[in-house]
This record gives structure tokens, C-alpha cells and sequence, in this order.
């Protein structure tokens, strides 16, 4: 060993011959422990103050767009005319009320997605398709690697 390593290793053996009572350690304990519960609390206090301020913030121009929203529909409403009422659509026979129903459903809620106002003009079974085992095992031997 080199005597500065001597020396370093001397001085930090000679630091520790002082006993700290039980009563500092409990102390120093106790007030690191208040320290990091008290900068808790801080914390949690900022956050929460935040989360009341950006909530406002957000609350308020919610009101403002929902205001602008209610004014906007008010005044198409009032100046657009009524769209014709849609056709019954024409379903072939065989199909069910319910299946007619859903589709509908669905090419409403497509056409609501992208402002459009979409019509169903008639369902019809396809003709010669698959059967559903036919084509799962199509997909299944055609699939990439």
C-alpha cells in the first residue's frame, strides 16, 4: 500500500472510535423520518392543486364548446331542411328480421363515423359462396409464413 492509502485508511478508522448515543441516533431517525413525510405531504398538496386548476381550466371550455355546440345545432336546425324518410330496404326471402336489423345498424354507424348518411337499399344472400369451413380452411392453408 501506498502511504496516501495508509493515511485515507487511518483517518476513516480513527473517525469511527466515537460512540453516537441512543439519543442522537433517534434523533437524527426521527426528523430524517418527518423530513421525507412532511415533503410528502408538500407534494401531494401540489398535485392536488394542480389537478383543481387544470380541472377548472377543462371544465370551462367544456362549457364553452358544449354552449357552441347547442348554438351551432340550433341554428342548422333551423335552416337546414328535413332529409326524405329512407325506403324500406329489400330483403329476399330467407333472411331474418334480426339480420336485417344489424346490418343497418352497422352501415348507419359507418356512415355516422364520417357524416355521411348512408342508405340500405337491399340485402340478398351471395351466390356461390363458400361454406364457412370451406373458406376458414382456405385461409388457413393460404396464410404467409
Amino acid at each position: 500500500m501506498s502511504v496516501n492509502t495508509d493515511l485515507a485508511l487511518w483517518l476513516l478508522l480513527k473517525g469511527t472510535d466515537k460512540d453516537l448515543g441512543a439519543d442522537t441516533v433517534a434523533s437524527v431517525v426521527i426528523t430524517g423520518i418527518c423530513v421525507v413525510f412532511i415533503g410528502l405531504i408538500i407534494l401531494i398538496l401540489c398535485v392536488n392543486l394542480y389537478g383543481a386548476i387544470f380541472g377548472a381550466i377543462n371544465r370551462r371550455k367544456a362549457e364553452k364548446a358544449k354552449a357552441e355546440a347547442e348554438a351551432a345545432a340550433k341554428q342548422t336546425e333551423q335552416f337546414s331542411p328535413k332529409p326524405p324518410p329512407q325506403p324500406e330496404p329489400v330483403v329476399e326471402d330467407g333472411i331474418e328480421e334480426e339480420v336485417v336489423a344489424v346490418i343497418a345498424a352497422a352501415i348507419a354507424a359507418m356512415g355516422a363515423s364520417s357524416g355521411k348518411r348512408l342508405a340500405l337499399r337491399s340485402i340478398r344472400t351471395a351466390k356461390g359462396s363458400r361454406s364457412a369451413w370451406a373458406s376458414a380452411g382456405i385461409a388457413e392453408n393460404t396464410r404467409p409464413f
